[in-house]
């Protein structure tokens, strides 16, 4: 296993350091979009459940009860009640009991739909040694939150021991217990509500520890001059940003801070801020804004042709071609 494949919480990194601005506004903008939930209740040592792949989407095990044992790839999780884990990319994966050999596919066990996104799943509750799971897949939309997951290794593993406010976040979890052993009116609300909780504390606890990336973006991002650079640019994009203005932003000359910013970054000043306009365009293209005067102004375009344009060069479609995929 390689450093970069997984984060674990028990891990002491000394002298990280992040600007506050830049780290709140990265959770600010980890808006999670739940895309399907289920809670299995497991009974006895020997059962298993195989999950596909889920494409463009993040995923979570939370152990409420119990204990079973997490293999992706060649890695083999333990976890125990109250720990979790965030895969940052849903690829398949097993879930077993401690003692399992074999598994079977998720879809092939008598799960019962609650709701269009929330199914059960009960198997030998008679016997002994149950274990309840609660997992969910999720969608994060934003450009800085697809930024951050691309910097994330495959998984974060917290220990229930471990959550940023301790007993607090046991008790999240004992709560998120209650409901989803129970079929509980708003009970599918309730849970996802604190398990968005329980992720984004993972998700923060990893970017305050770690010094391990896959990329230059959040590195770039806890640079004191260079991250407070972009974090103009991400708070105000409809800005007509110039690499002297967002030099004088930082205190530092035109051609030392695009230098710096090229540097740290990887691409330039410009090309940054551009794709950054582009991809915030995109989500509200497909969330279903009208593109209006007021939306290209809000990107820092004064027409509709030079947005066009300026859009189909970075993203290698139309705008209409981007509604009709």
């Amino acid at each position: 296993m390689t450093s970069r494949t997984i984060f674990r919480a028990d891990r002491t990194i000394c002298g990280v350091w992040m600007n506050s601005k830049s780290y709140e506004e990265i959770l600010h903008y980890l808006k999670l979009d739940s895309v399907f939930y289920s809670r299995s209740t497991m009974g006895g040592t020997n059962w298993g459940i195989s999950l596909s792949e889920f494409e463009e989407t993040s995923m979570f095990h939370i152990v409420t009860r119990g204990g079973c044992v997490v293999e992706v790839g060649n890695d083999v999780i333990e976890l125990n009640a109250g720990d979790l884990i965030f895969m940052s990319e849903s690829k398949g994966h097993t879930i077993k009991s401690k003692g399992a050999k074999k598994s079977k596919d998720l879809f092939s066990y008598p799960l019962k739909r609650i709701s269009k996104n929330y199914e059960t799943l009960d198997q030998d509750l008679d016997k002994e040694e149950l274990t309840t799971i609660l997992c969910g897949v999720l969608k994060i939309t934003h450009p800085a939150g697809q930024l951050l997951l691309k910097e994330m290794p495959r998984y974060i593993l917290i220990r229930h021991d471990q959550h940023m406010f301790g007993s607090m976040m046991s008790g999240i979890v004992s709560l998120i217990g209650v409901e989803a052993s129970s079929e509980n009116i708003g009970g599918e609300e309730v849970i996802k509500r604190l398990a968005d909780v329980l992720v984004i504390q993972a998700i923060r606890k990893w970017v305050e520890e770690t010094q391990e990336f896959n990329g230059k973006w959040l590195r770039a991002i806890k640079d004191e001059q260079i991250g407070k650079a972009m974090a103009r640019i991400h708070a105000r994009p409809e800005v007509t940003w110039t690499i002297e203005s967002l030099g004088r932003e930082v205190g530092m000359s035109r051609t030392s801070f695009s230098n710096r910013f090229t540097e740290v970054v990887g691409e330039s000043v410009l090309s940054y801020l551009t794709k950054w306009r582009m991809n915030l365009a995109m989500m509200r293209i497909k969330e279903g804004e009208k593109i209006d005067l007021e939306f290209v102004e809000s990107l820092g375009y004064k027409s509709d042709s030079s947005f066009r344009r300026a859009f189909k060069k970075v993203t290698g479609k139309s705008v209409s071609e981007l509604r009709a995929s």
